[in-house]
């Protein structure tokens, strides 16, 4: 069984959970949780072999005078008190705002603004593409432990050994959160300030707080058991109760509760587990690196998202939980993708191994003299046998002379024809390789260019199921074609739909491309008609004129209509069956 791979040293998501990033071993990534892939990275940006990284955020950030949209922007802190900020052209800006260990970083106002908390006790705002301190609060004398901020960023916990409850808008105390099992080590609040999570040092619970801010008073209702300790704690307030909420909590060992708090004094709170199982081996788990409640709609629906995996192959789920408050067991896909690319390379190296034998074999032949291809396989035989010098199964110079058949000359001169004629090969396979792996899309149209039904058959069957996936993404981007070149792509693709079916449904990843895949022909085919029916009301128009005056542009007319004809009728039987494919493989 393989070894689970370590956790990243910090990881978070941004505030609307469309961005994921995480630094470890010096190096910081960047994904987008939506479409599960890494879109930025850095290596080391500070540079500092005696610092090292503590904390990270993300978030996408509108910047002034500029038409680009939003940008990406990282920032992370590291144990010595140094805040970077980060975008697309690296590091934009340096801060040495603290003077100790940096163990909080938070985006607010729509990324514009960024919330800093140190180990020395000061809570700094900063610009977030200038640097510049815009307000700082000592928040308290000693250490802090935890900082965090409520999503409608009106209040914002600073937990440690008293913990804290402050207004944003003007940094006053609202009011105290006691503890007398030690420190808050975590802590989470949820808008408007009314429901508090906190979690101690080595316990395996987390507290629900009720607070009163007319009062200010603040009340434990509910203590939420977990098997181990927890490594994150998030709760949001419920639609449909005010005095209820969501309280979402992962495990060290990478398991999340969430817990629903119709009221916060009930007395049996049960909670919906969600884990994941590796695909291959079903009594190993992988661990969930970080999980976050999406925001709650009007019908109550909860959903998390939920990253696990290695950080060369990340993946992300939106799990969508029942009433039935049933464990969720989620199956991760990096045991099949790596056996896949395991068995690609496996593939790869046979190949080339296959190659540099046959040309060390040419190369031991020597520069053949005008030799035939008969002569030249028969030496390559001999090269391999152990003694080529006594071989009692060659055949004797008379049969040799009749193989020839030199006294045939009708069949002699049919084989020499036959053997003049350019050679044909039964497949494009080892193009179709290179040029996937390659990416290379030229060689890709020159293979698509092929329509050998025999040749796009046997091609399409020797690919492996990872380059099946590439060939299928390379059909998505360019079935906005035109002309003739659709006209090639199509019984490709409706080859590798119908070759490499079983493959393409067990990968979670192609289901998106199938949707778009059926989208874009239900949007091309949607045309044919409106274009049929113009195409013969122009040929209509123009027939009788064409008969009395045979015009150069009005003969050029009707070539046109006609050519339309011709190109929608070959398109639409085969956009037709590819449609109906795509469709027949989407859940």
């Amino acid at each position: 069984m393989a070894a689970t791979p370590p956790p990243p040293d910090a990881f978070a998501f941004s505030s609307d959970g469309e961005l994921f990033a995480a630094v470890s071993d010096r190096r910081i990534q960047v994904w987008s949780t939506r479409e599960g892939q890494k879109i930025a990275g850095w290596t080391d940006p500070i540079a500092a072999h005696d610092d090292s990284y503590s904390c990270i955020a993300c978030s996408f950030v509108q910047k002034k005078h500029t038409k680009d949209g939003d940008l990406i922007v990282v920032a992370v802190g590291t144990a010595n008190g140094v805040v970077l900020a980060l975008d697309s052209t690296g590091v934009i800006w340096k801060s040495a705002c603290h003077t100790g260990k940096v163990i909080s970083l938070h985006f607010s106002k729509q990324g514009r603004v960024l919330i800093t908390a140190s180990r020395d006790g000061v809570i700094c705002e900063l610009d977030t593409w200038t640097g510049k301190s815009k307000d700082t609060l000592k928040a308290l004398k000693k250490s802090i432990n935890s900082l965090t901020v409520s999503h409608d960023e009106k209040f914002m916990v600073v937990s440690a050994k008293t913990t804290k409850l402050y207004s944003m808008k003007d940094k006053k105390e609202i009011l105290k959160i006691p503890s007398d099992d030690g420190p808050i080590q975590l802590m989470s609040v949820s808008d408007e300030a009314h429901t508090l999570v906190s979690y101690t040092n080595n316990n395996k619970e987390v507290k629900v707080w009720s607070c009163d801010h007319q009062n200010c008073t603040v009340v434990s209702t509910v203590s939420l058991a977990m098997h181990t300790q927890p490594k994150t704690v998030e709760c949001k307030r419920s639609t449909s109760s005010e005095a209820g909420g969501i309280v979402l909590a992962v495990s060290k060992k990478g398991v999340a509760y969430v817990w629903d708090l119709q009221t916060l004094s009930q007395d049996e709170i049960l909670p919906i587990k969600i884990s994941v199982k590796k695909s291959l081996d079903k009594k190993g788990r992988v661990p969930i690196i970080l999980a976050k409640l999406c925001d709650v709609k009007e019908d109550n629906t909860i959903k998390v998202h939920v990253v696990f995996g290695s950080l060369d192959c990340l993946q992300f789920k939106i799990v969508v939980l029942g009433e039935n408050c049933e464990d969720i067991n989620l199956v991760a896909e990096s045991d099949a993708l790596a056996s896949e690319e395991q068995d690609a390379k496996v593939n790869n190296k046979m190949d080339d191994e296959q190659d540099r034998q046959e040309n060390t074999n040419l190369t031991r032949q020597g520069r053949p003299n005008k030799r035939t291809a008969s002569v030249l396989d028969s030496i390559t035989d001999t090269v391999k046998e152990g003694n080529p010098e006594y071989n009692l199964d060659e055949p004797t110079m008379e049969q040799k002379l009749e193989s020839l058949n030199l006294l045939n000359k009708s069949e002699f001169l049919e084989e020499q024809s036959a053997s003049l004629a350019p050679p044909s090969a039964d497949s494009v396979y080892i193009l179709l390789k290179q040029a996937l792996r390659a990416d290379d899309h030229a060689e890709l149209l020159k293979c698509m260019y092929n329509r050998d039904e025999k040749v796009i058959v046997k091609s399409v069957s020797l690919l492996t199921p990872g380059d099946a996936l590439k060939l299928l993404k390379f059909f998505v981007s360019s079935i906005q074609s035109r002309g003739a070149k659709l006209v090639c792509l199509l019984p490709w693709l409706q080859t590798l739909l119908s070759r490499h079916m079983s493959s393409i449904v067990s990968q979670e990843s192609s289901l998106l491309l199938l949707n778009s895949l059926y989208q874009l022909i239900d949007a091309r085919t949607s045309t044919f008609k409106s274009a049929l029916q113009l195409s013969t009301t122009l040929d209509y128009r123009f027939s009788e004129k064409l008969t009395r005056k045979r015009r150069p542009h009005r003969l050029s007319t009707r070539t046109r209509t006609q050519r339309t004809k011709n190109l929608t009728s070959m398109l639409w039987k085969p956009m037709g069956r590819v449609k109906s494919l795509a469709m027949l493989l989407m859940p």
